[in-house]
């Protein structure tokens, strides 16, 4: 007869409860091992997740759990677990939380989006519930029925539309995608190229945020296309995409008799194309502003009116922290660009020569914003001058950077600000790109919306960026890796999507270069105006998670920030490991540092940009959750072994041990969920770490700001473009120089007054002036 197989949770229950652990706690401990995805094995079997779920759901320790559990918001993620899966079910399990828990219950309901299969056991379930007199549960649940109703709605629809484009390939979809874009984003965006001067800040970002909205859904459309398309789409050659381009562009760009009735065609496409991104932005501000906001910000709540639902935000939107973030986001990459100027000087670079004289003021701008993401991925991101793609090629960082921006460079000066000038003649969008495509034809250039060459082609053409001493004429297999580190295949990612439904999808921006067979396309748009400092993190720390050099990037981080505070008069341990006791694992610190009395102890944590509500709640309840339990033990280890352990003692050696004062903090490569508390732990980025050392603040002061105070000084808050440039760089000036008020530490550096500065946020209140 077979033994039966001992539930692991339950055991190692059993065994932290006989040594002195309250049963309460050892429940919360196990939870958290049970969102990590802990134990990975029982002996030498691998547990899967069904195993772990099974386990932990059918423990005994269910029958006997304090309501204290219950209350915990790690009990909530773990249900919100429960929720998401079908395999397992504890007999009345929702029904006895909503009479001990209806508040973790409708938090582990939103956490799970479990609403949004209305199909699902867990959610007919949680219908088929007695609710008795939570009225505000029932109000819930009716509210949840509404959001999927609403989903359901808008992916109709856009499965409606999509229909009528299913013949449709890829690169006729990105043809389409082209078309709109020179419609309906590039005039709006190019007028800040066009006339910077006249241009106000507030028309700069709400035109921002549309081209974020508009890209999001493009990316969506050309996804969506991706999984509905066969091997067969990807098999292409010069005759098939000249083909594509005559009738799904030429017809409409250079309209003649014998192609009327092709352009009649291509004109109902575009305006269905046009309906699909409508469908798409409508999906999105339901999903992404609506449902995630409902689900995954605990600030929102709901009402009835008139039995419509509303969703709303309990605290004032004014600086919240979401929008707040936006503005920081804005000014860190203005501080990289005011340091990358500085860097530009210090490396002899100021009167040296950038190519033909037409292009010089763009190549050099192409420079200093590489420079400008090579300080940032070095500083903040551990980056080395060289790394290695995916292909194993070792590259050079900067000319990586620098082949981005100097694309970026091309398609603004020689696509986007040409059309923008001919739709300020036309006044129309079809006519602006007719006489625009037309001159480059005569000028012997394709000057199309969508630009494609083949791939030795391409590497032929642009190989001399990489020219150096040891290569004069470029260097053909470095061009060639870096190429292919922007590059999205296609053909793979199609694949990648029919056979994994959450596979990882590139955003538009993060490889812009879209690869079909052995052709590269490229979307001059998307190159103008994508943020390539982003789509540089994302693509080495989103995409690029799985590489080998990610470990040793890790390391550098916290080396070279060791070596920072060193320099700022610090004693300073790194990489301390204490030794393992009988129970558990203290597990490596990753930075201890010390001056005038201030013991800082550092838990260091690495990752990318997120862009939603969703990929910043799950940054808090997994990676920030996991570093405050890892502060937490290392915390109360630093605190006891303070004068005992070696290296610690030497650390202190000569100081009263009762007056040190001791901060520990998350340190963070991202910004979300900056200047929260973890286990009662600070969470801070690593930014505003090095900019509270550096003493910058004054380098986040607003630019646009300075501008204005600039014209004032002209004596009007319009001027002529001729004035603009001396006013900007009077502008530009006022920023370098720190003035008395953005000095942090007017008494000198101290170690007390930097963690002042970080504990209050203190570099932020620029953000308010």
């Amino acid at each position: 007869m077979t033994e039966p197989v001992p539930n692991l949770y339950q055991e190692r229950f059993l065994r932290l409860t006989e040594s002195s652990e309250s049963a309460t706690e050892a429940i919360i401990k196990l939870t958290h091992r049970y969102l990590d995805g802990k134990p990975a094995k029982a002996g030498k079997r691998n547990l899967s997740v069904a195993d772990r779920d099974h386990d932990f759901w059918t423990a005994a320790f269910w029958d006997h759990a304090s309501v204290d559990i219950f209350a915990d918001e790690t009990f909530a993620l773990a249900l919100a677990r429960y929720l998401q899966q079908n395999k397992v079910t504890r007999p009345n399990w929702l029904q006895h939380l909503v009479l001990t828990a209806p508040v973790t219950l409708r938090r582990a309901i939103r956490y799970s989006q479990v609403f949004l299969s209305p199909k699902s056991m867990r959610w007919q379930e949680i219908v088929a519930l007695d609710l008795g007199h939570a009225v505000d549960l029932s109000d819930f649940i009716k509210a949840c029925e509404i959001l999927e109703e609403e989903n359901h709605r808008f992916k109709d629809a856009i499965k409606l539309i999509e229909a009528d484009l299913k013949r449709l390939t890829p690169l006729e979809t990105l043809v389409y995608a082209s078309l709109f874009a020179f419609k309906h984003i590039v005039y709006n965006q190019g007028q800040h190229e066009l006339r910077p001067h006249q241009f106000e800040k507030d028309l700069a970002e709400a035109s921002r945020d549309a081209f974020e909205e508009m890209s999001d859904a493009l990316n969506q459309i050309l996804v969506s296309k991706l999984k509905a398309s066969g091997q067969n789409d990807f098999f292409i050659s010069e005759r098939i995409i000249g083909e594509s381009l005559r009738k799904h562009m030429a017809s409409l760009l250079f309209p003649s008799h014998s192609t009327a009735r092709v352009a009649e065609k291509c004109l109902f496409y575009l305006e269905t194309f046009e309906r699909l991104v409508d469908a798409y932005l409508q999906f999105n501000e339901s999903v992404g502003k609506t449902i995630e906001n409902f689900c995954f910000d605990d600030d929102y709540d709901i009402r009835f009116e008139n039995e419509k639902l509303i969703v709303f935000p309990r605290v004032n939107q004014e600086g919240y922290e979401w929008g707040r973030n936006g503005k920081k986001l804005d000014r860190l990459h203005q501080y990289w660009h005011f340091r990358s100027i500085d860097e530009f000087i210090k490396l002899g670079l100021a009167f040296e020569r950038f190519g033909t004289p037409e292009n010089e003021e763009s190549n050099r701008f192409a420079w200093i914003s590489a420079i400008r993401t090579k300080l940032e991925l070095t500083e903040i991101y551990g980056l080395d001058d060289h790394f290695t793609t995916e292909g194993g090629v070792k590259v050079d960082l900067l000319r990586t950077l620098l082949t981005i921006e100097l694309m970026h460079a091309f398609y603004k000066h020689g696509y986007i600000l040409p059309y923008c000038r001919e739709f300020e003649l036309a006044g129309d969008w079809l006519t602006a790109l007719t006489v625009f495509s037309f001159a480059g034809l005569v000028e012997g250039e394709i000057r199309f919306p969508i630009t494609f060459a083949e791939r030795k082609a391409k590497i032929a053409r642009i190989c001399n960026w990489t020219s150096s001493e040891e290569y004069p004429n470029g260097n053909k297999q470095m061009t060639e890796a870096i190429l292919d580190f922007w590059s999205n295949d296609l053909k793979d990612l199609s694949r990648q999507l029919r056979e994994h439904e959450h596979a990882l999808k590139p955003e538009l921006h993060e490889r812009p270069i879209l690869k079909i067979g052995n052709y590269l396309f490229e979307l001059p748009w998307m190159f103008a105006f994508q943020n390539n400092a982003t789509a540089a993190v994302n693509n080495l720390r989103r995409l690029g998670r799985n590489r080998e050099e990610l470990n040793l990037e890790t390391n550098r981080i916290e080396k070279r920030l060791a070596e920072t505070f060193t320099e700022f008069g610090f004693k300073v341990v790194g990489n301390l490991n204490p030794p393992r006791d009988s129970s558990e694992e203290v597990g490596e610190i990753d930075l201890i540092c010390l001056r005038d009395d201030h013991l800082f102890v550092f838990e260091i944590k690495s990752g990318y940009i997120r862009k939603t509500h969703h990929d910043a709640w799950l940054h808090r309840t997994n990676t920030l959750r996991k570093a405050a339990l890892q502060l937490k033990r290392k915390s109360t280890w630093v605190t006891k072994e303070l004068t005992t352990d070696p290296t610690l003692s030497a650390l202190v050696f000569g100081r009263n041990s009762n007056q040190i004062q001791t901060h520990f903090w998350i340190i963070d490569t991202s910004i979300e969920h900056d200047h929260e508390y973890f286990e009662g732990f600070l969470k801070v980025s690593l930014q505003e770490v090095i900019i509270a050392l550096r003493n910058e603040r004054h380098l986040l002061r607003d630019l646009h700001q300075a501008i204005d105070t600039e014209k004032t000084k002209h004596g009007s808050s319009t001027v002529i473009k001729d004035d603009f440039a001396k006013i900007c760089g009077d502008a530009l000036s006022s920023v370098f120089e720190q003035i008395h008020d953005d000095n942090l530490y007017p008494d000198g550096f101290n170690g007390g007054q930097f963690a002042t500065i970080i504990e209050a946020g203190t570099i932020w209140d620029v953000l308010e002036t």
